[in-house]
């Protein structure tokens, strides 16, 4: 035979042997979910891992009643690493997270511990993926890990998938995942965590947590109303709706949703004196219209209602800077990111003491929207 010929038959034998390194799914301690608790003591630390029991999957059952898909693991340790390898007086199946959906983690762990400490070990460990989303709870994290799902088959699953609606609500933030949470560490920067809680037996999004950028530790909590003004502020207003009450409006209340929202930060420097102007510009639709008089189809009849939707959403943002610049003192609205690109030898000088100087800084809101249809009654 040909040498050639030999060599090439040789070569395609290789490439079409099986994967001789894999696993089978049934001999793996698959773990989704992950969830982190203080409970003090001598092992202070709590950790529940959310295991896939592959036979109880609808379809991967030989028969019988049907069981949980998942079972959650409870362990407490000094520190992580030594919990995950007592997991392995438990079960004979080694853990492997390179397929984890979400991370919970308590506040009591955050208000003992700061997060770059708290995080060391799974940013480390090469199956942990960076994309992994991270949340906190003020709930025990085992019982939120148990809440059983409403659309999904893993509770770790639903949880991640609670951000999903981000272009609906104002009140939805994007997953902070610990890629991102990395990244803020790094950059010395505060930043916020989706908070999430039980709701009538069911897990719900609530407001979010303030992490320090002093201490990486807890430092406070938005409502829910106000990760909206968040939102505006740092350019995440993918959707959702401006409520405008019987409060702001003379006539009856009024629902506009949002087709497109921009904000633009512009850091402006005058010798040593720093301001920052943040402009919001976007395009409304009127959604629901309890004013049954309205005529939509006189010129000027969205002036005032434009006026309302301006003055809610620079309240919401300004209550939002006063919250950072007074309350806690600290830049999680991320002004710093575009003070560093817009004057890099101003933030080289004042980087260390920014938190001081945010707090001082003048910061003007100016909203401008323009108001694009009423719903169905503009085809006509």
């Amino acid at each position: 035979m040909n040498r050639k010929l030999l060599s090439l038959l040789v070569c395609i034998l290789i490439v079409l042997t099986a994967c001789w390194d894999s696993n089978e799914i049934e001999d793996l301690g698959m773990i989704i979910g992950v969830g982190l608790d203080y409970k003090g003591g001598e092992e202070p630390f709590s950790m529940t891992n959310q295991y896939v029991v592959p036979n109880n999957i609808p379809g991967m059952q030989s028969g019988g009643a049907l069981s949980n898909p998942y079972q959650n693991l409870t362990l407490n340790g000094k520190n992580f690493f030594e919990i995950i390898r007592e997991n392995s007086l438990e079960t004979d199946r080694p853990p492997n997270f390179t397929h984890l959906k979400s991370l919970v983690i308590s506040d009591k762990i955050l208000k003992q511990e700061p997060a770059h400490k708290i995080i060391s070990f799974f940013l480390r460990d090469h199956e942990f993926r960076r994309t992994v989303p991270v949340f906190i709870t003020k709930e025990n994290v085992a019982t939120i890990m148990n809440v059983e799902p409403t659309k999904e088959m893993f509770p770790a699953v639903q949880i991640k998938e609670l951000t999903q609606n981000i272009d609906r609500s104002l009140h939805v933030q994007d997953n902070l995942t610990f890629g991102d949470l990395s990244e803020h560490i790094s950059d010395r920067s505060s930043f916020v965590i989706p908070e999430i809680g039980i709701n009538q037996n069911r897990v719900r999004l609530l407001g979010a947590a303030i992490i320090s950028s002093e201490d990486y530790k807890l430092a406070g909590w938005l409502e829910p109303e106000e990760v909206g003004g968040l939102k505006w502020i740092k350019d995440t207003v993918k959707g959702g709706l401006v409520t405008i009450d019987r409060e702001h409006s003379p006539e009856d209340q009024v629902v506009l949703e949002i087709n497109e929202a921009k904000t633009k930060i512009e850091p402006v420097l005058k010798g040593d004196q720093l301001t920052i102007n943040i402009n919001v510009n976007g395009s409304l639709k009127l959604a629901e219209d309890w004013n049954m008089e309205r005529n939509v189809f006189k010129k000027g009849w969205d002036d005032a209602m434009k006026k309302d939707a301006e003055e809610i959403v620079s309240e919401s943002m300004e209550q939002v800077i006063d919250i950072a610049q007074n309350d806690f003192k600290l830049d999680f609205l991320d002004l710093g990111t575009w003070v560093r690109i817009n004057h890099p030898s101003y933030w080289k000088k004042n980087k260390d003491k920014w938190n001081t100087l945010f707090s001082e800084v003048p910061i003007h809101v100016d909203v401008n929207f323009k108001i694009t249809g009423f719903g169905t009654q503009d085809l006509v």
